[in-house]
Formats: C-alpha cells, structure tokens, sequence
C-alpha cells in the first residue's frame, strides 16, 4: 500500500499546486524509480531516538530526489576520469545523508565511485541508513559512517587519501546555528585538490537569508562558488541566485525551487 502521507503529499502538488518539501514518513517505505536506471532503490525512511528528533530525518526531503533525478550534473563521470589517471576510484562523502537516496544511487550508477554515507551518530537513524544500503545491494561501495558536524574526522577519512574528492549535500542549511561545524567539516573532509569540489542542493522553504548567510560564512572559510542557480523542482526553469526575491515571493513560491551549488578551493592547492 503507498504511504497515507505520499498519498497527501502527491494530492496537494496536483490538486493545488502545493509542492512538497518533504515526503514520506517514518517507518514507512519509499520506492524511487530512478531516470537512469530501470532499477527501483527501496527505502525505509528513518526515525531517530527522541532526543534526536530535531535532526528532522524522518522523510526523504525534495532536494535528495532532486539529485537523484539530475544526478549527470554532478559531472561525476569527467571526476571520475580524473581519478581514474591516478589509477584510484574516486571517493564521495554524503553529508546528512537521511535515508540514503543519493548515496545509493551513485554507488549503483557508478562502480569507480567509493561512497560514505554519513549522517548524527543516533542508533535508530544509522541502523535505518544502513539497513537501506545493504537492501539496494550496494555494501560493496557505499559504506556507512555515523559523524556528528565538527567533531574529529578520521573515522571519515580511514579510506581515503587526503580526504574526498567530492562532498555531497541535500537540504542541510536550514539552521543556521549549525552553519559554522557544517563549514567545518566540508574544511575538514574535501581533499585539497582544485579538482574537488563540494555539491549542495538546498530548498528554499526557511527562506532565502538563510542560505545567504551560509553563502558569506562559506567563502570566508576558504571556498569560492563555481556554481550558484535557482533551479525548479521539476527541472523546467534555471536562473541566477538572488536574496532580493524575498521581498516579493510567498511560501508557495518557495517551494516550487531548489538551489544548486558548487564550490571549490578559493586558493590554490
């Protein structure tokens, strides 16, 4: 049976054009039928122990589906072939990763990628996660690590040399107060190399001054946009980044984009 709450959440956008920012809930099961591959990824959504519960794990937000549907812009074939002249995979950590969906459609679509999922060390979460990695069949590429933001990295970096070519994050900006030991840790985790780069897809349901705050600590830490778009959900319409559509757009509005961000080194590696 589909989840009551997928139920709702598909009469809303068709119904009154209300899109969801978030779907599923937890326990529940989600099925994601991917535009590159005719396999399925199934996944249980997540529930975290009650202390935890302001992690907000418990559905698979838009912006992790936003990308899985667009995944080829992540250029992680051209990454690839970069490593693959060092004749070693490449290696991509996911921040926050929830129920997984990014992490496992990347392992599945591309066997010269080693994937870390990672997400708060909360025991009910990471056993979920991982429970979606082994399900999906991809244990072979994708391994699990639970990390809390700011805290030591090495249990992150045990397999990699350096640290990662790629860091990857959906929907992981809307509090600010965690802005700061976020920024840590994409400092702590991404290889210095100008070839690395981190990818972030945020929603824009707690408003536009937030990831413009992030925006300005971020490049203070030493990082440079190389890409910065406001992009549909539904993949009809890209435009430039700006904080002044706050003035003019209602919550409705809001939910109808994601923005798209890439960033490098600011200074030479």
């Amino acid at each position: 049976m589909a989840d009551p709450e997928d139920v709702l959440a598909d009469s809303l956008e068709t119904l009154y054009d209300y899109v969801p920012v978030a779907l599923s809930s937890s326990g529940s099961t989600f099925s994601y039928q991917s535009p590159y591959t005719n396999d399925a990824i199934e996944l249980v959504t997540p529930d975290t122990q009650a202390a935890n519960w302001s992690l907000h794990a418990t559905s698979i937000w838009r912006s992790s589906i936003y990308i899985a549907d667009h995944l080829r812009d992540l250029g992680l074939d051209h990454h690839v072939n970069r490593a693959g002249v060092e004749d070693r995979p490449l290696t991509l950590l996911e921040l926050g990763s929830g129920a997984g969906l990014p992490s496992i459609i990347i392992a599945k679509m591309y066997r010269d990628v080693l994937v870390t999922a990672s997400d708060y060390p909360d025991e009910s979460l990471i056993s979920t996660l991982s429970e979606n990695v082994k399900r999906n069949e991809v244990s072979d590429r994708c391994r699990v690590v639970p990390y809390a933001w700011g805290s030591d990295p090495s249990p992150l970096l045990s397999q990699t040399c350096g640290g990662f070519d790629i860091v990857l994050a959906a929907d992981t900006l809307w509090n600010l107060d965690l802005h700061d030991i976020f920024i840590d840790t994409l400092r702590f985790t991404l290889k210095r190399s100008p070839d690395a780069r981190v990818y972030i897809v945020a929603g824009l349901h707690t408003g536009r001054y937030v990831i413009e705050s992030f925006l300005g600590r971020v490049q203070g830490a030493g990082f440079i946009a190389e890409t910065l778009t406001e992009r549909r959900v539904d993949g009809s319409e890209e435009r430039p980044w700006t904080v002044e559509r706050a003035e003019d757009e209602d919550d409705r509005e809001r939910r109808r984009w994601v923005v798209w961000m890439a960033f490098k080194w600011a200074a030479p590696c």
